[in-house]
């Protein structure tokens, strides 16, 4: 009997030891420069963004760093300065001239941290824009949270974009914003609402190039966002849908930036696979000249920019087998959703 009972314990010992956690011990990368930078021809889309890495068990949002001395160095020697417009966050007054190439500088603390040197692209453009008919099927969460399996159908977006000797790569940001109507039912005079809803398509980075030995002229076919033909969670019941505006910021970018961006897009969709890439395999454009032991983060990227706009209309709510689309050419800003009563924004299509 006193052999049993000592097993017994023995095996309780075993199994409350096993729920016991464990930290393991890591490499604190906290306190590391992180630089996040994007300069275009487009002065309100271009930015210098500066914080501290966090170490992995710190739930504290990274700190902004201050006081650092920003500036972009064309090969000519001409400088173009950043001016710190609040903590950590730099903005220019000029823009890149297309052709020269440029570098970004920064001086923190008596070090400098500098990026490989980048040509500015021309503006990039598209060569078509066009909807069709889809139907897929996507996971969505179930009421307990579990993934089901659904058909979805509506019009797909797509871009055509030119490739030339100068500008082969791309990178689109797409952004909806779903018009709809309601009429107020059962009142003396029944006022109009009219409302919107934004959607974007931002789970990964969408980019698009030729490869490396391509004689191809043109990027075909690039997916942007499905438009769903059902729009019941979209908006109000008992509305009826307007049209759909889309606005598109078209990015013209180098060959590293795209490889960049397409490292980070695998590290997004990572599985869990022994190879997948880890963090420390996506390396930046940027480092520290003046003690090359102090590792920096980050990518700084130079693009040329341009925004389309294009308004979407199904041909028939009942049948809406094709989508009518006419180019906008108007571009105030558009909250991301909102409602107005008897009268429409000034920007509604």
């Amino acid at each position: 009997m006193l052999k049993k009972t000592i097993y017994i314990l023995a095996i309780s010992v075993f199994f409350i030891s096993c729920e016991e956690r464990y930290f393991p011990a890591m490499r604190d990368a906290g306190g590391v420069l992180m630089v996040d930078a994007l300069v275009t021809n487009n002065l309100s889309q271009s930015y210098v963004r500066l914080t501290r890495s966090t170490s992995f068990y710190d739930v504290n949002a990274p700190a902004a760093v201050t006081g650092a001395v920003v500036n972009l160095i064309e090969t000519r020697g001409n400088n173009i300065q950043g001016t710190e417009n609040g903590s950590g966050n730099f903005i220019f007054t000029k823009s890149p001239v297309v052709g020269q190439s440029y570098k970004l500088q920064i001086r923190l603390n008596g070090d400098t941290y500098e990026s490989d040197r980048v040509t500015m692209l021309p503006v990039p453009t598209i060569s078509n824009f066009y909807a069709e008919r889809v139907e897929r099927k996507e996971y969505q969460s179930n009421s307990s949270g579990a993934p089901v399996a659904v058909t979805v159908t509506g019009q797909e977006l797509y871009v055509d974009a030119p490739v030339t000797t100068t500008l082969a790569n791309y990178r689109f940001v797409a952004r909806t914003v779903l018009e709809w109507v309601y009429v107020v039912p059962n009142t003396p005079i029944p006022p109009t609402i009219y409302g919107w809803q934004s959607l974007y398509n931002s789970n990964t980075y969408n980019i698009a190039g030729t490869k490396q030995f391509s004689l191809t002229n043109i990027i075909e076919k690039q997916p942007l966002m499905l438009l769903p033909y059902n729009t019941t969670d979209l908006i109000q019941t008992g509305a009826s849908v307007a049209g759909w505006l889309m606005i598109l910021d078209e990015y013209g970018t180098s060959r590293i930036s795209f490889d960049y961006h397409d490292k980070l897009n695998s590290q997004f969709s990572a599985d869990g696979s022994l190879f997948d890439p880890v963090q420390t395999q996506i390396y930046g454009n940027i480092t520290c000249t003046t003690d090359a032991s102090k590792i920096v983060f980050g990518f700084f990227d130079l693009a040329s920019y341009q925004q389309h706009r294009y308004f979407i209309k199904f041909s028939d709510i009942n049948s809406p087998e094709k989508a009518d689309i006419r180019k906008v050419n108007s571009y105030p800003a558009i909250p991301d959703n909102g409602k107005s009563v008897n009268l429409h924004p000034d920007w509604w299509e």
